[in-house]
């Protein structure tokens, strides 16, 4: 440095400029309790910030479950017939040459004077057709084999909010149920399905021997002075395999 070169400058001064030169910058080094503080500041960072995010969790649970309790009672019974659909990757083929089918179309038409007998459905029956606290049997609109088994006036009762239908039932061993059913129309979000209710598993217990899990039953209308009823025969057992 020039400054140094300079032989005649005071000592005193040239001592002082270069503890100014070559002093390093003073850095602060943390303590122990100041390393302490600073990882109990973090830790209760973090424990907010899992707060929070189990509040959050918290939140979308609660709103899905105030969404499923707004849904009606029923809607579970659709869910449950939605997931049996399903299940079903190809359309059941209807048996025609049944001996069941025989008999019952001839007791009909002969023993009951019945007339315009049409298939209406062939069904496998499931544990939700079958349970004493769904009490209905449910026939899916897209998996009827007709629509016409109603009259004009009959479909319009069904599509009103309050639409029944009161239906007598013949059993597969060819007896008229005491009471009948109330045939009523269950709307879905993208479907709807007729259903037979009210007194239904008390149909079902009267007939246990023939109507169990995986059942193929096929439900028949037919007109008996003209009033609409059905009948349901027993054409086998589902593959389940």
């Amino acid at each position: 440095m020039e400054k140094f070169a300079d032989q005649n400058a005071d000592p005193l001064e040239l001592k002082l400029m270069l503890q100014v030169e070559v002093e390093p910058t003073t850095r602060y080094v943390m303590s122990e309790e100041d390393k302490y503080y600073e990882r109990k500041i973090q830790e209760l960072i973090n424990e907010k910030i899992e707060s929070f995010s189990r509040q959050d969790r918290l939140s979308n649970q609660e709103i899905v479950a105030k969404k499923s309790k707004k849904r009606p009672h029923s809607s579970s019974t659709f869910d449950q017939d939605e997931n049996e659909k399903k299940q079903k990757t190809k359309k059941i083929k209807i048996d025609q040459n049944n001996k069941a089918i025989e008999r019952l179309k001839k007791f009909i038409t002969e023993e009951m004077k019945g007339s315009d007998l049409k298939l209406v459905i062939q069904k496998i029956l499931y544990a939700t057709d079958l349970a004493k606290n769904q009490n209905r049997l449910s026939m899916p609109i897209n998996q009827l084999e007709t629509l016409e088994f109603l009259t004009a006036d009959e479909k319009r009762l069904l599509d009103t909010k309050e639409g029944v239908i009161d239906v007598p039932l013949l059993g597969p061993r060819l007896r008229m149920h005491a009471k009948p059913m109330k045939l009523t129309k269950w709307r879905l979000k993208t479907t709807c399905n007729y259903v037979l209710r009210t007194n239904w598993h008390q149909f079902v217990e009267n007939n246990s021997e023939d109507l169990t899990v995986n059942t193929k039953i096929q439900m028949w209308s037919f007109r008996k002075d003209e009033r609409l009823c059905f009948a349901l025969a027993c054409v086998g057992r589902a593959d389940v395999n």
